[in-house]
C-alpha cells in the first residue's frame, strides 16, 4: 500500500479478481495502439454488468494483471490500455517505462530527505 493512497491501492481482494480476469480477456483481444481501450470504457463496460468502479481501482487492476501477466505485452497510451504489436513495440514500451521510471526517481533524489 501507499501511504496516503491506502483504500486505492490495497490489495486485489479473490472477490475481485473475477473483474479482474474479465479485464484482461478485453485488453488481450485489444491489438495495437488503435485498437486501445481507454479507462473510462472499461468502467463502462464493466457497470453494463453491475460491476461498478472507480478509473483508480482499473489502475490498480492493470498494475496486478502486468505483475501476473494476464495478458502479456501489455501497454498504455493516451489512448488507453492495448497489447503490443510487435516485439518491437513491446521494447520501446518497456523503455519509454523504464525512462518515466528514472525520471521519477531522480525528481524523488532532488527533493531531499
Amino acid at each position: 500500500m501507499i501511504q496516503g493512497f491506502e483504500e486505492y491501492t490495497v490489495d486485489v481482494t479473490p472477490e475481485e479478481i473475477r473483474i479482474v480476469n474479465l479485464i484482461a480477456k478485453s485488453i488481450s483481444l485489444r491489438i495495437g495502439v488503435g485498437n486501445a481501450i481507454t479507462n473510462r470504457e472499461i468502467r463502462k463496460k464493466l457497470s453494463e454488468r453491475n460491476l461498478d468502479t472507480s478509473d483508480v481501482k482499473i489502475r490498480k487492476y492493470i498494475q496486478y494483471i502486468r505483475v501476473n501477466k494476464l495478458a502479456p505485452k501489455l501497454c498504455a497510451s493516451s489512448n488507453g490500455y492495448y497489447i503490443a504489436e510487435s516485439e518491437e513495440d513491446w521494447v520501446k514500451y518497456r523503455e519509454s517505462f523504464r525512462e518515466r521510471v528514472r525520471s521519477m526517481q531522480f525528481t524523488l533524489s532532488c527533493m531531499g530527505e
